[in-house]
């Protein structure tokens, strides 16, 4: 097998970041005049002469929210905004592992942070989880990025260690 060149896969990582954070040409305004297309929290995605760095893209659709805040924070809002859990049965395998079942027998915590956020989906080892909401209104989906101690996820304000990175808001719920 042969064998990739450092470089080549740098220049293909970057051609998959820059395709994946581009808005699709069929892209239509929903009444309010935002985009519906895919949307995520980073400025990089927006254009150079639009961007404002204080509010990312998808506060359009989320308001009261910022990268960084604490994560149940962040989830107090956009329950209060419509938005509602995507449930993942797969939940307690991805985030305790194949063996869910005889940890979740001894009481981990992991396995109870599934039953607290109905709306996580995976946690990695490196404290980086995964969280999905939908629009009740819309049928949206928003997929939130956080990182830190899943323990703290019934923390607010600085007390919070568990904080979210950024999120992505897409045109239809697909999870």
């Amino acid at each position: 097998m042969k064998r990739l060149s450092p470089l080549f896969l740098l220049a293909l990582c970057t051609t998959v970041a820059a395709c994946q954070s581009s808005v699709p040409s069929g892209a239509h305004d929903d009444p309010e005049g935002q985009p519906t297309a895919h949307v995520t929290s980073s400025a990089a995605a927006e254009p150079a002469s639009t961007a404002s760095p204080a509010v990312p893209a998808a506060a359009t659709y989320l308001p009261d929210v910022h990268k960084g805040m604490a994560y149940a924070d962040f989830r107090n809002a956009i329950l209060a905004h419509g938005w509602l859990p995507m449930v993942d049965l797969r939940c307690k395998a991805n985030v305790v592992g194949a063996d869910y079942e005889s940890l979740c027998a001894k009481g981990s915590d992991s396995c109870k942070a599934c039953d607290d956020l109905p709306e996580l989906s995976a946690c990695s080892g490196d404290a980086v989880c995964m969280m999905h909401f939908r629009d009740a209104r819309t049928n949206r989906q928003l997929e939130v990025d956080t990182y830190g101690d899943i323990r703290d996820r019934a923390a607010h304000g600085t007390d919070s260690q568990l904080n979210v990175t950024g999120w992505t808001v897409s045109p239809s719920a697909s999870h």
